[in-house]
């Protein structure tokens, strides 16, 4: 073998290991991503549960006194832990500089759109706010739907699996299709 052959083998040799560097370490920061994203989606499954339970409870004024107070401790809990994921903003004015670590800054948006509904529900006359709180509730949803971006994540998903978890149908695209489903449904739901 000469000088060139050597070369040109030890060339073929780091692009190879090159590539497998990348491949593996683009797979394994969508790895991380994607446990990131799984432990955030739990805690808003178990967020907002706690907000469309005490939406009904309201609805009813609260005739379960203990449970509005579990549900409301519960909700202050999963605020506080929703900390370690958006933590306060700092607008490099010193605001809240005198608090502890976790409450230096201001609080975060996606954060305030709970404290707003604690606080309406906390009220005796929360029923009247019920229309508040289901804006701050779809807010909320909103926001963390920005953050998380799910069309992005379906995308980059499919690109490290090869594999389609939407397919983009609509109710309207089922009836197109065909026509009788609807009055299957509809006919079967007495």
């Amino acid at each position: 073998m000469t000088t060139s052959d050597y070369i040109a083998t030890g060339s073929l040799l780091i692009a190879c290991a090159a590539f497998i560097y990348s491949y593996l370490t683009n797979t394994k920061k969508y790895e991380l991503k994607s446990q990131y994203r799984l432990e955030i989606l739990a805690w808003y499954s178990d967020t907002i549960d706690i907000l469309i339970r005490l939406k009904i409870e309201a609805k009813d004024d609260f005739n379960n006194q203990e449970l509005k107070k579990d549900l409301l401790s519960r909700l202050s809990a999963k605020i506080e832990i929703g900390r370690f994921y958006f933590p306060n903003v700092d607008k490099g004015d010193r605001f809240g500089e005198e608090k502890p670590l976790a409450y230096k800054g201001y609080r975060n948006l996606l954060l305030d759109f709970l404290v707003f509904s604690y606080q309406v529900y906390e009220r005796p006359n929360s029923k009247k706010y019920l229309k508040h709180v289901e804006k701050f509730q779809q807010h909320f949803t909103s926001h963390l739907f920005e953050i998380l971006d799910p069309k992005a994540f379906l995308k980059e998903t499919k690109k490290h699996t090869n594999k389609t978890f939407s397919n983009e149908l609509i109710f309207e695209d089922l009836i197109q299709k065909d026509p009788d489903t609807i009055d299957y449904y509809l006919q079967n739901l007495t």
